[in-house]
This record gives structure tokens, C-alpha cells and sequence, in this order.
């Protein structure tokens, strides 16, 4: 269902709310909006530090595979 519906779905549905429920809409909504972060558990937190300071490095397989590529334009 494309977006504007859902608005449009959602402008409708609260117009239907009585005025007393009004307010669990609004903190709803606002709930919504905060994105939501992912837990990593404790255990494996140290790596996932350890993989993001790298992962703009060149791995050995990079450098392996380049050097064969060189080897192969040489043996042409």
C-alpha cells in the first residue's frame, strides 16, 4: 500500500478517536518517530567495535587478488 494511502488511512482512523484517547495517539506517534537502535549483546560488542575501526581497510584477499591480476597482465 503506497504511502499517501497509509497517511490518508491513518488521517481517517484518527478523526474516529474519541477525544479522551487522543492522548495514547499522540504518544503513539511520538514513539514511532524515535528510531530504533540495535542492542548488541555484551558478549560481542568488543568485536563489533574491532570490525567497524576496520572496515575500510583492504582486507588480505584484496591484496591477493590484485596481485594476481598484475600476474596475469604480465603473462600476456
Amino acid at each position: 500500500m503506497p504511502a499517501i494511502k497509509n497517511k490518508d488511512k491513518i488521517l481517517r482512523l484518527v478523526d474516529e478517536v474519541p477525544d479522551e484517547e487522543l492522548g495514547k495517539v499522540v504518544s503513539l506517534m511520538e514513539k514511532l518517530k524515535i528510531p530504533r537502535t540495535k542492542k548488541i549483546p555484551e558478549k560481542y560488542k568488543t568485536i563489533y567495535e574491532i570490525m567497524g575501526k576496520y572496515k575500510n581497510s583492504v582486507s588480505s584477499s584484496d591484496h591477493f587478488s590484485k596481485r594476481k591480476q598484475e600476474e596475469k597482465k604480465l603473462d600476456r
